[in-house]
């Protein structure tokens, strides 16, 4: 009911084209494109066949309700009649420009096409509304319609895409002239980029399929797909034409019945159903999804190159086919881009013995099955024969078709057993793959975490020791004494914070314990954001971050000193802002997607790539200790979050780390203040003593006195515009914390230069060339627009 009240246009708007399409012919709506131009306008009613009514359907449940829940129904109303009265007229235009220039080569001529069809108006007012979105949404919505209607206009190629894609662009274009342009996002956080990847792969394999499903598709599988839409040949028709299996008349026989049935349907469907699949894994960030990503991209792009091939030797004819091949190339060249951001192992073994079984079983099953049956197979049935059909039973039939065929069958048990073997193996191959892929990484990396989670929980850590469970990590266990959590890079072992120690053991022997260990690989450690108590002989520190500890022995914030800490406070109860102390997995799927937009805005506005090893992202959220504070007002909007790791010592809790903070910029101005206020306030109620603000990098509040701490602080001081570190510890300031010191420590100065590549590679892994220059041209922008707004910048008042 919440739903049919907050989307009545777009519900009336599917009635209306199920009640219209009895009398489309009566209405004028099966005419061609040229007529009438008040037909072009009101195409949009309903849909030219049943199928296009079905597929308009479930389009206008994914992309009309959200517009009209966006924009509300009387926008959306308008939006849509716009979109019709736009988006119709130029695709008929085009779609003559089209067929004139000689760009059609698949299909009928779209000048004389049947035009009507919903999809303007299912399309164009959420492409509009697009531009009104945060940049997680916008991006995301504008890729899967680019995507898919573009890829519809290649392989399907009818009107109805044209309109469709026509409608989008225009939609953008307007939505941008309405609501301002939107700044383009410069960066995308390395979940989001894996979302984008995954959305795109889905959106691209796709089109083949729903082109598959079209009876009125004009593309390249145009020929395949009206086989489906033809009547079956009965059995004995089929004999009475097979009585010469290579006539023209028996072959058209066996295309027709091979794309009829249940089990075709499923065969043809598993391309996407595979994608789907792959999808979760590329989410995931998984090395075997990209990899089984770019094999079924290699082999889609293979099977259309083989369908359009030979067609013609001519240049639009191969413009044609460059243009249908395309979005697999595409695909292909964002997988090869982005191949650094899918490096999670996963063990393929569970995967392999159910699919290997199913594979043998129903080969087996298709082998002995024919030989059982041979009486009910057209054509002589021998081993050989059925095993060169085997790999025929596999494929999707609108590719199968194109194969020779040396046995085919007529009776039902033959059809039975000849459809169904390809879809029970698909069936357990993509449920085992499926397992697979959603599973935990693979089972090495995995142990090693949790050995070190519960050595930790039992021990004694640093205030950065749960960084050291996030992914990237390796891990050097000193028995049961303790462990240390590091990466490799540079040949430097950079370690995140100090070792973590058992009962009874010292800090002292575990570390000792892994320079050893770290010699004997040829590498040379670095003890990163280790805290000043910690020393090794023969080891030298340099200060580059300080740590903001605030006590929990003060939570009224009492004093002048507290002043604006309580006037958040107070301000954020008088607008209905409360704190939410939860975590990731009771976060309901709304709030999380919540907190995912408002990280993507933040990571979209900085000119650095997203960054890792001691910062943390939203992948770092799902940790279940890992807690999260949260800022929502009376309507449920989320203003700020914070994430606190927690710190053990002895085995017991003691206190909490900042990590994560974001903030709405549009939203209560003062939320970070009450978001950390908030925290002493949890911790101090669960009989903690303290917090910590964590550390903020080239910041300190004394004096440096080394030359290399010297040249540091005014390497922080110099890109202080584009970091704004400072003026984050300056932020913490007002809570007048304790600060202490987190260094660096090391045992070579002629190894400092590697020790910097080696800690800006793990923050930075991806960080390439563009990036730099990026970098550079952000600090030039931002130092231009401190040095003109500073004091000194402003001109001389004259006597």
């Amino acid at each position: 009911m919440k739903v049919l009240k907050a989307t009545p246009v777009t519900i009336a708007l599917v009635a209306c084209m199920w009640a219209a399409y009895a009398w489309r012919g009566d209405l004028g709506y099966n005419l061609p494109a040229d007529v009438h131009i008040w037909h072009a306008l009101t195409a949009g009613i309903t849909a030219p066949n049943i199928t296009s009514a079905v597929v308009a359907t479930l389009a206008a449940a994914c992309f009309a309700l959200p517009a009209e829940a966006k924009l509300g129904s009387r926008a959306f109303a308008l939006a849509a009649v716009a979109s019709q009265a736009v988006a119709a007229p130029i695709a008929c235009v085009l779609g003559a420009a089209v067929e004139r220039a000689g760009f059609n080569r698949w299909g009928a001529d779209l000048t004389n096409e049947v035009y009507c069809t919903p999809l303007a108006w299912i399309f164009g007012p959420l492409a509009f509304a697009t531009a009104s979105m945060g940049v997680l949404w916008r991006r995301r919505l504008r890729l899967v319609m680019a995507a898919l209607t573009g890829t519809l206009v290649l392989y399907s190629g009818t009107l109805a895409d044209v309109v469709a894609f026509t409608a989008v662009v225009a939609g953008w274009i307007a939505g941008e002239l309405s609501f301002g342009a939107t700044r383009p996002s410069r960066r995308t956080s390395i979940r989001e980029s894996r979302v984008l990847v995954a959305v795109l792969f889905v959106a691209v394999s796709v089109g083949p399929v729903l082109t598959a499903l079209n009876p009125g598709a004009q593309g390249p599988f145009a020929a395949e797909s009206l086989l489906m839409w033809e009547p079956a040949v009965a059995a004995h028709e089929v004999q009475q034409r097979c009585a010469d299996p290579g006539a023209l008349d028996c072959l058209e026989a066996m295309a027709i019945n091979q794309q009829h049935g249940l089990a075709p349907l499923l065969l043809n469907i598993v391309p996407v159903a595979l994608a789907a699949v792959l999808a979760t894994g590329l989410r995931r960030g998984r090395r075997l999804a990209w990899w089984g990503a770019v094999a079924l991209s290699v082999a889609s792009l293979a099977v259309v190159t083989a369908q359009v091939a030979g067609r013609g030797e001519d240049a639009l004819t191969a413009a044609n086919t460059a243009l249908v091949v395309l979005p697999w190339v595409v695909m292909l060249a964002v997988l090869v881009a982005t191949r650094a951001r899918f490096a999670v192992a996963s063990d393929a073994r569970p995967a392999l013995a159910p699919a290997g079984l199913a594979l043998a079983g129903t080969a087996a099953a298709w082998v002995a099955g024919a030989m059982a049956l041979r009486g009910g197979f057209i054509g002589e049935v021998t081993l050989g024969n059925a095993l060169a059909e085997l790999p025929a039973r596999y494929l999707p039939p609108a590719v199968a078709v194109q194969l020779d065929h040396r046995i085919f069958p007529h009776s039902g048990a033959a059809w039975a057993l000849y459809e169904w073997v390809g879809v029970v193996f698909w069936a357990v191959a993509l449920v085992a793959l499926y397992r697979v892929l959603a599973a935990a990484p693979a089972a090495p990396a995995r142990a090693d975490r949790e050995r070190a989670r519960r050595m930790l929980i039992d021990g004694t850590g640093d205030h950065l020791a749960w960084m050291g469970q996030w992914d990237g990590n390796r891990y050097f266990f000193a028995g049961e004494a303790g462990y240390v959590a590091y990466r490799v890079s540079h040949n430097i072992a950079v370690t995140v914070g100090s070792p973590v120690v058992g009962e009874g053991a010292t800090e002292q022997d575990v570390a000792a314990a892994f320079e050893r260990f770290a010699a004997a690989q040829g590498w040379q450690v670095a003890w990163y954001s280790v805290p000043a108590s910690f020393d090794r002989p023969g080891f030298r520190t340099l200060h580059v971050a300080e740590e903001s500890v605030l006590y929990t022995d003060n939570l009224e914030f009492k004093g002048k000193k507290f002043q604006n800490i309580r006037t958040a406070r107070n301000r954020a109860a008088k607008e209905g802002v409360r704190a939410v102390w939860t975590a990731w997995a009771d976060c309901g799927f709304e709030m999380r997607e919540k907190i995912a937009a408002l990280s993507e805005q933040w990571v979209a506005d900085k000119a650095l790539p997203e960054m890792g090893f001691t910062l943390g992202g939203l992948e770092e959220l799902r940790d279940p200790d890992t807690k999260l504070l949260l800022a929502v007002d009376e309507e449920g909007r989320l203003h700020g979050v914070t994430s606190w790791l927690p710190v053990y010592e002895h085995g017991e809790l003691a206190g909490y780390t900042l990590d994560f903070m974001r903030r709405d910029a549009d939203g209560f101005r003062p939320v970070i203040e009450y978001l950390l206020a908030e925290a002493a306030v949890v911790a101090g109620s669960e009989g903690l003593g303290w917090v910590s603000l964590s550390g903020a990098p080239l910041a300190r509040t004394d004096e440096p006195t080394a030359f290399l701490e010297i040249l540091l602080d005014k390497t922080g001081a110099t890109i202080e515009p584009l970091y704004g570190f400072r003026s984050l510890a300056a932020s913490k300031h007002k809570f007048h914390p304790t600060h202490t010191s987190w260094n660096l420590a090391y045992d070579d100065e002629l190894a400092l230069p590697s020790i910097g590549l080696a800690v800006v590679s793990c923050y930075l892994p991806d960080m390439k060339t563009a990036d730099m220059a990026a970098v550079v041209k952000e600090f030039l922008s931002r130092r231009d627009q401190t040095e003109a707004t500073s004091p000194a910048a402003a001109p001389t008042p004259r006597p």
